[in-house]
């Protein structure tokens, strides 16, 4: 950028601004909501300045000008004045301003990629910091490795910089650090624990270890607990126990012994509902068969005298229904005991008794949004099928996608139909590739080879479809010469039983779906698997939904005191929201080669 471009920008943050010797935005007071000038200089004063002088005194006012836009929040203000700097590492102070911010805009941006190469660049590890920014730089290191879903290290920064930290902030590092490594698996949670170093670090990975193994029951979690507080008496997260875990107690105690289950067990939804009800019934002979379970038929009369007859019977706790007009019947209710129901209400009813939990579609199509913004994928494609379902994901899909600042250049749908050929060259504007060829041969009268070319204004398609659809589709972009743009769909092109041949048809697609059809390391699923066939098949969620509510459950309190907290279960990460609806991570995959593959992460760093 030109210096005239740098003073042309807006004057969005006219702060005051004192001399600086860290990366850090300069303090400002305002009375009556507008920044005291006097004394100081404004982002523009400073850029003006800077223009005026060279390096080294006109990097160190450009870093001034950024810090404040930062601190000020405008980002993309940061961001310019940052990629003015044609001299970044001409000092010591610049070169640690520098990358401070060129990785904290990185950060902001999404590209977690970029901050930690910036991070690591030699000329910054190179500088002997002070305590405090030891830990600011700690911070974002692991902000970065957590954005890109290296959590082994990301916790590994937190935990370096703790006992840098003032003793008011250890609590909520604690938290940071142990929320980060429950995103692990048991397995690779317990390998680093015996492969680790120093015994900080060692303890963490142990203690995660454990709760994951644990996650199920809280009883046998809170024994394992005071077992690992007496192996590990002086470590501190024993001295200051993450919060989550210090409810054990409270967990246990207050765990509802009797659970009605409504479910409709005959009808259209008769197989789903069959299928949770099987779920839940496995993980609950398992792990809690002490405690009473009533199973009620939905369908057998009106779900509010069903309702009454389960609280009349002792019910401390309901789960279901599932048909989603008779969750909205339900939310409507002074419900006086607490109901997990498998489904969203039609028009967004809340009610603090009532918990909202099911396997909505449209929840996909908006993870596939985030996932693509945070790749960088700015312009899109979709394919979707014409109905109802195609027209609800759709809108989930273009209102997350655009919110995020994507564009979509164009779409298509489509029905039953066998060939995909003219709506994917229609789509892709290989048509009119061909016409402009033909109408060149019919003016000239010159016969001349021609290779057609797709349209090149897009990043990526948004594929929504199911496995037979995808087999048709996926083939036909290739063909009109969209092979090297990749592929997002949701978890309904990802049946779990295709062969490998049918499976070769989806190669490079990316999908979202439930840890359940991607690993085999929860020992529920297994029993479930071996018992009914139909836990591999297309009913395969709802089985998993059945273990997950079981799972849910007790750990009610905990997500609603706790809205970082987690449970990793069957059919994704839930989390609770303020309205208590039970959102969703999932996994994500691609089909490589015929075989499904899970995604790793953007960073390969272990502790």
């Amino acid at each position: 950028m030109n210096k005239l471009a740098v003073l042309s920008l807006p004057l969005a943050f006219l702060l005051a601004v004192t001399a600086c010797t860290a990366p850090t935005a300069k303090k400002t007071s305002s009375q009556g909501g507008q920044p005291l000038l006097s004394e100081h200089r404004g982002i523009d004063r400073l850029l003006l300045e800077a223009g005026r002088t060279q390096p080294p005194k006109s990097t160190e006012l450009k870093l001034d000008a950024a810090g404040i836009a930062i601190e000020g929040g405008d980002i993309a203000l940061a961001g310019r004045i940052i990629d003015s700097i044609e001299s970044p590492y001409v000092s010591t102070n610049s070169t640690r301003d520098y990358s401070y911010f060129a990785a904290e805009v990185a950060l902001a941006n999404d590209n977690p990629l970029r901050a930690i190469r910036i991070l690591e660049d030699q000329r910054f590890q190179n500088i002997r910091l002070d305590t405090r920014m030891q830990v600011r730089v700690g911070k974002l290191r692991a902000r970065g490795y957590l954005l890109g879903r290296s959590y082994l290290a990301s916790a590994r920064e937190l935990i370096y910089i703790n006992r840098l930290l003032p003793p008011e902030e250890r609590p909520g590092n604690h938290e940071s650090i142990f929320s980060t490594l429950l995103q692990l698996s048991e397995k690779t949670l317990q390998l680093q624990a015996e492969q680790s170093i120093t015994s900080e670090i060692r303890g963490w990975l142990s203690l995660a270890a454990m709760t994951k193994r644990f996650q199920d029951d809280p009883l046998r979690q809170l024994n394992a607990l005071k077992k690992w507080r007496q192996a590990w008496p002086n470590h501190s997260a024993a001295v200051i126990v993450p919060a989550s875990l210090q409810m054990l107690s409270r967990i246990v105690e207050e765990r509802p012994e009797n659970i009605a289950l409504i479910l409709p067990l005959n009808g259209k939804l008769g197989a789903i509902g069959r299928a949770i009800r099987d779920g839940y019934i496995a993980a609950h002979y398992q792990l809690t068969p002490d405690s009473s379970l009533k199973i009620y038929d939905s369908t057998s009369s009106d779900i509010l005298d069903i309702i009454s007859r389960a609280v009349a019977g002792g019910a401390e706790l309901i789960i279901g229904p599932l048909d989603r007009a008779k969750v909205t019947k339900v939310a409507r209710l002074p419900l006086k005991v607490p109901v997990i129901a498998l489904n969203r209400t039609l028009n967004s009813e809340i009610n603090p008794n009532l918990y909202q939990f099911g396997l909505a579609p449209e929840d996909e199509s908006r993870q596939v949004a985030e996932q693509v913004s945070r790749e960088g994928l700015l312009k899109g494609l979709i394919v979707a099928p014409d109905s109802e379902w195609g027209d609800r994901n759709l809108e989930a899909f273009t209102d997350s996608f655009t919110d995020r600042g994507g564009l979509i250049v164009d779409s298509a749908r489509f029905t039953d139909q066998r060939d995909y050929s003219d709506l994917i060259k229609s789509l892709l504007n290989v048509d009119s590739s061909e016409q402009r060829a033909a109408s060149l041969r019919r003016i000239t009268g010159e016969r001349f080879e021609f290779t057609a070319r797709r349209r090149q204004d897009i990043d990526f398609v948004f594929l929504l479809s199911n496995a037979t659809q995808a087999r048709g589709i996926n083939p036909t972009l290739a063909f009109f010469y969209a092979e090297d743009i990749p592929v997002y769909a949701t978890s309904h092109v990802h049946i779990g039983t295709d062969s490998r041949i049918n499976a070769i048809d989806m190669n490079g697609i990316r999908f979202c779906d439930i840890p359940w059809k991607l690993t085999n390391d929860d020992s529920t699923k297994q029993l479930i698997v071996d018992t009914w066939s139909g836990a591999s098949s297309q009913l395969a969620p709802f089985y998993a939904l059945g273990v997950d509510v079981h799972r849910l459950y007790p750990r009610l309190q905990q997500l609603k005191e706790f809205p970082e907290e987690k449970i990793f279960g069957a059919t994704g990460i839930l989390t609770l929201n303020k309205d208590n609806i039970v959102n969703r991570s999932l996994m994500w995959a691609q089909f490589r080669d015929g075989n499904v593959s899970t995604i790793p992460m953007i960073f390969d760093a272990a502790l």
